[in-house]
């Protein structure tokens, strides 16, 4: 896991197509459970070593294993992410 904060920390901009994601953040894509939605986030490298989202990071190492390419897909449901950035005390962006 520090190989890969290390390594997107260092990028200017990731990009997807859909536009890029600020210098010192990450892109997540949290796929959801269910018929819910995914929706994607962009949260800083830092907050990205919080427990609660450590936890997230360990279930999604767990379904997708450790060498994703481009967005980072994280396995919950949106709103138990949005609880772990509060809980980390991170703010997130939308993209």
């Amino acid at each position: 896991m520090r190989e890969l904060i290390r390594r997107l920390s260092f990028s200017d901009r990731v990009s997807d197509g859909r536009g890029g994601v600020p210098r010192g953040c990450v892109p997540l894509l949290v796929v959801g459970d269910g018929d819910e939605e995914s929706e994607r986030f962009a949260v800083r490298v830092e907050a990205l070593r919080h427990p609660s989202l450590v936890a997230l990071l360990e279930m999604a190492a767990q379904e997708f294993g450790y060498k994703q390419e481009g967005i980072l897909r994280v396995p919950c449901a949106v709103q138990q992410f949005k609880q772990a950035l509060s809980t980390a005390g991170a703010v997130s962006t939308k993209y």
